[in-house]
């Protein structure tokens, strides 16, 4: 079932327009991200999804009724809609716990207390429970904003960046609980991102933004194996870019074969430079014909003399 239509959408701060002529659908229990640059609309598309924002044509359906936008409604926002911005929206004098209960004002005392007990788990924040949000760091309080979200369980979540201010290893730990409780609860999820390692973890498809419009919307394994371009491309990681026999050939410095296959079957001579240890995995760095050429690996390749590609691009 369609749960969310965006019909040739358009938001405009002032005379310049953000988001342009954006038109996609999403079904229910879907998990969608959006990619793009800094500046390319995609928090507007967020804001505006949420009834947030004023929109200046087109128009969003929700559930086979248009969200009214902030011009149209006294106060903005949709009650089955939660979206988690840079923002956060706290209450700041109140505790993590009291901020929870708020959102769950309408609620019997039991529900109150399992759910704010499970919310506090989810998001490891039950040690600080009684802290206010004001004296909280900014992990703490993204965190706590995710709770608010979650809390009277929203039909559409709407998340903007929201672990990033999270450290490595809280991050992986905070975000895979929710990914997984989203994907239990059958959550409709859109998650707007730069990271295309985060994109390919969370979607089921994903949304380029490029200045405002919409470029492309596909599953993550389309971008990643054929890019469009060479913006796109870099979303997922670093590329190694040469010029042979007057073509620009890009690929990914992890994605190689010792050994010519269907799949890996153009032919570089290289000679190993250098090799820089990062851990779980080495850098090498290699020259193929007087051009520089990253290779990413746990094995020793330095003795290689040839590696096989399979080539992204072509002329881009």
């Amino acid at each position: 079932m369609t749960l969310l239509k965006v019909d040739k959408l358009e938001v405009a701060y002032g005379n310049k327009a953000i988001v342009k002529k954006c038109s996609f659908q999403i079904e229910q229990g879907d998990v969608i991200v959006v990619l793009g640059a800094s500046g390319d609309g995609k928090t507007t598309l967020l804001k505006a999804i949420a009834g947030l924002l004023a929109i200046k044509s087109g128009q969003i359906i929700f559930k086979g009724e248009k969200i009214k936008d902030a011009a149209n409604k006294l106060v903005p926002g949709h009650p089955q809609i939660k979206l988690v911005n840079q923002d956060f929206g706290l209450d700041d004098f109140h505790t993590i716990e009291e901020n929870l209960r708020l959102v769950l004002r309408p609620f019997d005392e039991g529900y109150k207390k399992s759910r704010i007990d499970f919310l506090l788990r989810l998001t490891k924040l039950t040690t600080f429970k009684s802290h206010k949000a004001k004296d909280l760091s900014g992990g703490q309080k993204q965190r706590l904003a995710i709770a608010r979200a979650l809390a009277d369980e929203p039909e559409l979540l709407l998340l903007d960046e929201p672990f990033n201010q999270l450290d490595y290893q809280t991050k992986n730990q905070i975000e895979t609980h929710i990914r997984n409780y989203i994907r239990k609860q059958k959550i409709t999820t859109i998650l707007v991102t730069h990271n295309g390692v985060e994109a390919m973890e969370w979607a089921d498809k994903i949304i380029y933004l490029h200045k405002g419009k919409l470029q492309r919307l596909a599953a993550p394994a389309d971008f990643y194996k054929t890019p469009q371009n060479k913006i796109e491309a870099q979303f997922f990681g670093e590329l190694n870019k040469l010029r042979l026999k007057n073509k620009e050939i890009y690929f990914r410095p992890g994605v190689f074969s010792l050994t010519k296959t269907k799949l890996f079957s153009q032919k570089l001579n290289v000679s190993f430079i250098s090799k820089q240890d990062l851990g779980w995995y080495s850098v090498f760095t290699f020259s193929c014909d007087n051009q520089l050429v990253k290779l990413f690996s746990q094995a020793d390749i330095s003795p290689q003399k040839v590696i096989f590609i399979q080539s992204l691009l072509q002329n881009d």
